[in-house]
């Protein structure tokens, strides 16, 4: 009788524990997403206004696949 209430309670306390740490997993996979996708290089503002101005084809930028 002991041993079964002490089994249930260790696996809800595992199965918190796993919810919990997928929550803040998830949470912190998604705050580094979305800081990189937010980031900007050194010069990307320069780019922006000094960059082609003119749609290239990407066989003309890339060295293969043409």
């Amino acid at each position: 009788m002991t041993e079964t209430s002490t089994t249930g309670g260790a696996r809800r306390t595992g199965l918190i524990l796993l919810l919990v740490s997928l929550f803040v997993g998830l949470g912190m996979a998604f705050a580094a997403a979305a800081t990189i996708v937010s980031s900007n290089g050194p010069k990307d503002a320069i780019a922006v206004v000094d960059g082609e101005q003119t749609i290239l084809p990407p066989d003309q930028i890339l060295n293969y696949g043409g």
